[in-house]
């Protein structure tokens, strides 16, 4: 989707925040936008039409409300109360424009702008702070890669996201009726993958391993791809399919992700993917073969000893 973060801040930086006042952003979009400032430093998006959208939630950090104007239409405003979440607030009403840019009717879009800030107001409550690491963001990059390759494979869209069960807390990253698959991110010298727990790996259904060799490049490396290119490509491929890009990004937060441009400037090189069938003799630590004494463990598979089970 466009990115409308740049604007947003230059049209705020153009109000002054101490007197108020709004200013229209000229877009192409069913529903009218304005910023402004609701107080002191307070950023407040306001969409303007003609329709109601009722009662809506606020959070710790956000205001919400609808209220009608003198000329009979209404004003959808989200209003930041938390000063802290500035950036993260922007990432929201640029998504929130964006995500109901091509509606089909005003109705449609204020529709579309309820779902998505419902969505965020859930991610709020769940996100992490700050940027991920580069190590976090590899690992999130093959998650990703793999989605993308499940729905391009034909899994319908809702059943593929559904299925992505590791930002929920599952110990796989994802389960489909064909089974379980465990993504890992390593470097394109690596010569181990990292299991970090005993349950990754030990279940007794037959599953997956994949294992994606992803490294930091250069934005000129040939087939450079960063988080942000991925996100959008994914949330693309289900923006049209009722609430499951409002699962996505919620998954996403529970990653510790939100879709910010920053995340735009970290270029990745995906140079190699294999997978391994994880069947009853592949070589793993099981809970009912350790001591009780043993809580927790990590270990490392040597990758070309495992030769016998890629696919």
């Amino acid at each position: 989707m466009v990115s409308y973060d740049a604007a947003l801040r230059d049209a705020w930086d153009r109000i002054d925040c101490h007197d108020g006042g709004a200013l229209l952003i000229p877009l192409p979009h069913p529903l009218e936008w304005h910023v402004r400032y609701a107080g002191e430093n307070q950023k407040s998006l306001v969409a303007v039409s003609d329709i109601a959208a009722g009662e809506l939630p606020s959070s710790r950090a956000i205001e919400a409300a609808c209220r009608q104007r003198r000329d009979g239409r209404y004003a959808l405003s989200f209003t930041l109360l938390n000063r802290t979440e500035e950036d993260v607030f922007i990432a929201m009403a640029g998504d929130m424009i964006a995500f109901s840019s091509d509606a089909a009717s005003p109705a449609e879009a204020v529709q579309r702008v309820l779902r998505r800030y419902a969505a965020w107001v859930r991610l709020f409550e769940r996100r992490q702070s700050g940027l991920l690491g580069i190590h976090a963001q590899k690992g999130l990059l093959g998650e990703l890669l793999f989605l993308k390759e499940v729905i391009e494979g034909g899994r319908p869209v809702q059943e593929a996201v559904a299925g992505w069960a590791g930002p929920d807390g599952a110990d796989q990253d994802f389960f489909y009726d064909d089974g379980w698959h465990e993504v890992k991110a390593i470097g394109a010298a690596a010569a181990a993958v990292s299991i970090s727990s005993v349950e990754q790996l030990d279940q007794s259904l037959d599953g997956e391993l994949v294992v994606f060799r992803i490294d930091a490049c250069v934005p000129q490396h040939s087939n450079a791809v960063t988080l942000y290119q991925t996100v959008s490509v994914l949330e693309k491929m289900m923006k049209n399919i009722p609430c499951v890009a409002e699962t996505f990004i919620l998954k996403l937060a529970g990653a510790g992700y939100i879709q910010r441009e920053e995340y735009n400037q970290q270029h990745f090189a995906v140079t190699a993917q294999k997978c391994y069938a994880v069947t009853s003799d592949f070589p793993r630590m099981r809970r009912s073969d350790l001591p009780k004494e043993i809580v927790s463990a990590a270990y490392q598979l040597d990758l070309p000893s495992l030769a016998p089970w890629e696919k």
